[in-house]
């Protein structure tokens, strides 16, 4: 049985369009595991409908939602290296301001964003 589901996790719609549904195995190499199938997917078994096992389903879901953790959390790190920077640029461009005022500035964009 081929998987349909290109985006990886779990399916909600079958190339055809048709809902997705989930079954349980009865068959001894699987029994009681359940899988996701095209609404239509038990007739027409030789049009290659979505099937997927649910646990690895959730596996893929889980790996794709760990990447979109890691792309944010890179996001995240870039956005406070950017920011130090821009204070530390406007640090420099007031530099008439004085001593207690750069440090009250600097403290107070700091803990505006953490």
């Amino acid at each position: 049985m081929t998987n349909m589901n290109i985006n990886g996790g779990i399916p909600s719609r079958c190339w055809c369009g048709k809902g997705i549904v989930t079954y349980v195995s009865k068959t001894e190499e699987n029994p009681y595991r359940r899988f996701f199938r095209c609404e239509i997917g038990l007739q027409r078994k030789k049009e290659n409908h979505v099937f997927k096992w649910v646990d690895e389903a959730l596996l893929d879901e889980i790996e794709r939602m760990a990447e979109h953790q890691a792309r944010l959390d890179e996001e995240i790190e870039d956005l406070r290296i950017s920011m130090k920077k821009t204070v530390q640029e406007e640090v420099m461009n007031h530099n008439n301001v004085g001593c207690v005022g750069t440090l009250f500035g600097l403290l107070c964009l700091w803990s505006k964003y953490d």
